[in-house]
């Protein structure tokens, strides 16, 4: 039997653990944060939400701009190498999110950005996965099937670790989970917006940007 399976019109999520000295990084954070979601309809159930950096610009800091520079590199294959985009893309917006014991967010998707990611510095067994989410299923048939995969999930999470890094579409629906140890979970989060021309030129929708 020859057949082919394609994942049409999949979001593509970039995964890929760095060689980075993540310790390093966590002693250039700073303790001014908030609450970074609130409850809403969908996320009623969420009692203790994780929170974020007041400050949404820390890759600006000029003592983090390594990190910024590897991240970019990073955005840089996954858009052209496997997106195969020849635009340019710049980081509009990036912080940093703490998760305490037993804290987690609400599922959640990122407006005004293209690709949005993530890059783990302190994470632990059962600190907290990254958990992804299609609402586009709500009105499908609910079939049970004996075993999941990448084509029939509708929730699907990734295993962290420090110096992994994620890049995925940002409309994506996504949340920390439950952080079940008893240490803070700490990652570095970031989005990003096409630059350049975006569109054929002659179509009544070209922008450059």
């Amino acid at each position: 039997m020859n057949y082919e399976i394609y994942p049409l019109f999949s979001k593509p999520v970039y995964v890929k653990k760095l060689d980075l000295d993540c310790h390093k990084i966590l002693k250039l954070i700073d303790n001014n944060f908030e609450q970074a979601g609130v409850k809403d309809n969908i996320n009623s159930n969420v009692e203790n939400i994780t929170s974020a950096s007041v400050n949404k610009k820390v890759l600006e800091n000029k003592k983090l701009k390594f990190i910024k520079n590897i991240v970019e590199k990073e955005l840089k294959f996954y858009t052209e190498e496997i997106l195969r985009y020849t635009n340019r893309f710049k980081m509009t917006t990036s912080w940093f999110t703490k998760s305490k014991p037993n804290q987690q967010s609400n599922y959640h998707s990122h407006t005004n950005s293209m690709f949005s990611g993530v890059l783990y510095l302190q994470a632990f067994k059962n600190s907290g996965n990254i958990s992804f989410t299609d609402y586009r299923n709500n009105s499908m048939f609910n079939l049970i099937p004996k075993d999941y995969n990448v084509y029939n999930s509708i929730e699907y999470y990734f295993r962290i670790e420090p110096g992994l890094i994620l890049f995925f579409p940002s409309e994506m629906h996504h949340k920390i989970l439950t952080n079940r140890s008893n240490k803070t979970r700490f990652s570095l989060a970031f989005n990003f917006i096409p630059i350049g021309n975006i569109n054929n030129e002659n179509s009544d929708s070209f922008l450059k940007i």
